[in-house]
Formats: C-alpha cells, structure tokens, sequence
C-alpha cells in the first residue's frame, strides 16, 4: 500500500468513526418522527454542501451510469444511516459499530465475483465467521427481553449492515465504470436525493411530533459532513486497493475505534457477549485480509 492510500484510509477510519460516535446524538429522537426525519434531511443536506464544490464541474452533464448508480446508491444510503440511527437508540456503539461494518463481507465477495480479486481458504473461513457474529448479536439478553422496545434491536441493525456492504459494491461499480470520473457529481447527487426523500418523510410525519433541538441540528450537520468525507475518500480507495485489503482494514479500524470512544464518551461496560462478538468480528476481518 502507497503512502497515500494509507493516510487516505486512516483518515476515513477517523472520520467514519466520527459518523458512528455522533449518531448516538441523534438516536433518541423517535423513528418516523418529524425530529427524526429532519435529522436525517440535514445529515445528507450538510453532505451535499461538502461535496456540491467538488461537482460543479460536471454537474450539468451527467453520464446516464452517473444518474442510475446515484439512484441506487442513495437508497442505500438511506437505509443505512436510517436505521443504523434507529439501532444506535438501542445499542451500543461499539456493537452497533461492529455489526454494521461486516456488511464489508458483500464488497469483498463482489471483488471476487466481478473484478477477478483473489480469495483463499482462510478469506473464506473469515467471512464464515461473519454468520455466527450477526447470530450472536441477535440474541437478546434477559434484560432486553423484559423491554419491549428493545426487541427490534437487531432487524434494523442488519438491514444498516446489509445497506453499507451494498454501499460498498456500488462504489466499486462506479470506479470501474467509464463514469469513474465522476465520481464526485454521482455522490452529489445521491446524497441531495437522499436529502430530498428525508426532507418528504418529514413534511409528511405527523405534526404533532417534537420538533428538532439546535443541539441535534449540529450533530446533524457534523455526521454529514464526516459521512460525505468518508464517501469520498471510500469511493477513491475502492478504486485504489483490492477490496479483500480496503473493505476489511477500513471496518477493524472503525469498529476499534468507536469501541473506544464507546467506552471514553459513553461510559458503555462491554460484556462477555459484546466481547464474543467484537472478537469474532475482529477475527472475520483479520482472516480476511490475510
């Protein structure tokens, strides 16, 4: 790895953790509120005003592959920082973290399947690994079981996961598309649908719910400015480095790093469950790379 892929992909681990860290901020606001769906609106409305100077150039014309793959990419991206919000609003994030960054498993078969990327026996029994952690994470301690609310935990948890492997594959379509050049409007743009479809979701909730807080309004805007720093610089990784070295290396270093800042910020007391599933998450990434 060059010199400038490791600061590009340091950098991204900071910023990604970031993006986890402050969407704890915002996760008691209600899923289907009005406070949640504005949230949102301002997370990829912030995004959108990073990457809009980065755009310009090529903003009025658009390749076709361009328009599809932001279509599909801000899909994804809804789904993602949806409901990776709304499992943060029952979770830690040191497990939340850890659970929605194996959906690296998905780029790391593309690379495989499509770009002729190589994958060994040990690859392969890291990504089995991958099962048993999002199993685990799945069970619900007998506290979780007494709170119904919490039941819902993992079905959006997974979803998120699901969302950001898909992220992921759609990434490195792009950069091997002849449309690679446009990497930066095709972001643009999928983050400003993204912003329209959460700003409709929040004209059409219910009035009566509680109105958004400053304070959430800059965590907002801070987890979309990481966020659309993170695409970038992803986008342009996925593009430099084989995905069975990016995707893992990325993830371990989100997933420790949140943990960290999990346990400083947050006060969370890790478990011997949050330690079995943060072991096989870290031992599925490390087999991975090997």
């Amino acid at each position: 790895m060059d010199a400038l892929s490791l600061l590009l992909l340091l950098s991204s681990i900071l910023l990604s953790s970031g993006r986890n860290l402050l969407s704890k901020n915002i996760s008691d606001a209600p899923f289907g509120t009005r406070g949640f769906f504005l949230c949102q609106a301002l997370i990829f409305g912030a995004g959108s005003i990073i990457l809009l100077p980065l755009a310009m150039s090529s903003l009025l014309s658009p390749s076709g592959t361009t328009l599809l793959l932001a279509f599909i990419y801000s899909v994804l991206l809804i789904v993602a920082q949806w409901f990776y919000t709304l499992a943060l609003s029952r979770g830690k994030v040191g497990i939340s973290a850890t659970v929605y960054s194996l959906g690296f498993v998905l780029p790391t078969l593309s690379g495989v399947l499509f770009f002729d990327e190589p994958l060994g026996v040990v690859n392969a029994l890291g990504i089995a690994a991958v099962l048993p952690t999002v199993i685990i994470s799945g069970l619900k301690p007998r506290k979780m079981v007494e709170n119904k609310d919490n039941g819902t935990y993992i079905a959006p948890l997974i979803a998120a996961m699901l969302a950001s492997g898909g992220l992921g594959i759609v990434q490195k379509v792009q950069q091997s598309s002849a449309a690679a050049a446009e990497r930066d409007v095709f972001l643009f743009l999928a983050f400003s649908i993204s912003a329209l479809i959460s700003l409709a979701a929040y004209l059409a909730a219910k009035k009566s719910d509680t109105a958004l807080i400053p304070r959430k309004g800059l965590f907002a805007a801070l987890i979309g400015i990481c966020f659309a720093l993170c695409n970038i610089l992803n986008t342009t990784l996925a593009g430099r480095l084989p995905s069975a070295v990016f995707f893992p290396l990325l993830n371990v270093g989100s997933i420790l790093f949140s943990l960290a800042l999990g346990i400083v910020l947050y006060r969370e007391k890790v478990t011997r469950r949050d330690a079995v599933i943060l072991s096989l998450g870290a031992l599925a990434i490390v087999l991975i790379n090997l």
